[in-house]
């Protein structure tokens, strides 16, 4: 589901010109995702109800519109889970216990917190353009949680917000990084870099390193301390 580590060393290739972005269109699932096919049935219901939560929205959703994706009657549907909301629920926590995983796997919290930030902000962008559906519903969906099913998700998302926070705290203590709340400047981080699952083409942006490249140039002008 995931690339491998990209290296951190940034190509002498130069950049092609592209023209600009063109308008935001609906939000649609991709028709083919690097996900492997779904091993089980359940995995099926949930790949599904992904794709139409992402394309239509959690609201505007039935469980009749997931049973019909899948060949299921409705009754059926409630054999794997207990409701609607439910099956969000898996989705988010899966999508977000998945990136932290993965940002966890690409730094090293003892290396140097710049290089390793760097790293950080790398993975977060390739994590994002090979999951856009389950990132796209996070973002969008959270708010449509119970209070405790939200608790739940904070505290994985806590997590994974920290592993930013730690490398920009480090970065600061030994005076390499511009000064600031540590969690303002992650937020402005993860702001910058999360809103590609919206905009980002591979049709109009040659390959993610391109994407990497001006991202990473971009932040660390403002975050290094001179």
């Amino acid at each position: 589901m995931f690339l491998h580590l990209v290296r951190l060393a940034v190509p002498s290739k130069k950049l092609k010109h592209a023209s600009a972005p063109k308008p935001l269109r609906a939000r649609r699932a991709p028709r083919s995702t690097a996900k492997s096919k779904p091993a089980t049935r359940l995995e099926e219901v949930l790949q599904s109800a992904a794709n139409i939560f992402f394309a239509k929205g959690f609201h505007a959703t039935s469980i009749e519109d997931v049973a019909r994706d899948v060949g299921m009657l409705k009754g059926s549907l409630y054999y794997y889970i207990k409701s609607k909301e439910d099956l969000l629920f898996q989705l988010l926590l899966a999508g977000i216990e998945d990136g932290d995983t993965y940002i966890a796997r690409q730094i090293d919290p003892q290396g140097d917190p710049v290089e390793q930030l760097e790293r950080a902000i790398r993975a977060q962008i390739d994590y994002i353009i090979q999951n856009k559906v389950p990132f796209g519903l996070f973002l969008h969906e959270f708010d449509s949680l119970s209070g405790k099913r939200q608790h739940k998700v904070i505290s994985v998302m806590s997590r994974y917000n920290n592993r930013f926070v730690d490398l920009v705290k480090r970065g600061q203590e030994q005076g390499k990084l511009i000064e600031g709340e540590p969690w303002l400047v992650v937020n402005g981080i993860l702001g910058m870099c999360n809103w590609l699952y919206r905009w980002y083409d591979p049709e109009q942006v040659s390959s993610p390193e391109e994407i990497k490249q001006v991202f990473v140039k971009m932040l660390f002008s403002g975050l290094r301390r001179h």
